[in-house]
């Protein structure tokens, strides 16, 4: 079984690992309560919370049923500020994009900021493998 995550192991040998981590295990149960008493708190403070929280459902949903038109706004706004945006339709088409990038400045070395988004598509990965550190 494949991970989640390039190089990460698949979630149920993740969990059975961490199950058995009583360090880990104590430092979940104090942070989820943490969160939980600081939700509550903020909640407590806003009588109209529940209506907030639908409009910004609200907000998101329409966002993500209009986020082609959205996308090319944000590229209309980079490209009038003089930046250039990168369509890719997938993480190997994204990966190769970015490599091409690097690759053109002559480079062999670059910094990047850890994201999310570059762990889900093995980034690191496939510029190590195109010999970019």
């Amino acid at each position: 079984m494949s991970g989640t995550f390039v190089g990460m192991p698949a979630f149920p040998e993740a969990a059975r690992t961490a199950v058995d981590n009583p360090t880990l295990r104590g430092n979940l149960r104090h942070a989820t309560h943490t969160i939980r008493a600081k939700r509550a708190g903020a909640v407590a403070e806003l009588a109209d919370w529940a209506e907030l929280r639908e409009a910004g459902r609200r907000i998101k949903d329409h966002t993500l049923r209009h986020l082609d038109r959205f996308l090319e706004q944000l590229e209309a706004s980079v490209t009038a500020a003089g930046g250039t945006v990168h369509w890719a339709e997938d993480a190997d088409e994204a990966n190769r994009i970015v490599a091409e990038l690097v690759k053109e400045t002559g480079e062999s070395e670059v910094v990047k900021v850890k994201s999310m988004a570059t762990q889900e598509i093995g980034l690191n990965e496939a510029l190590e493998a195109e010999g970019i550190r």
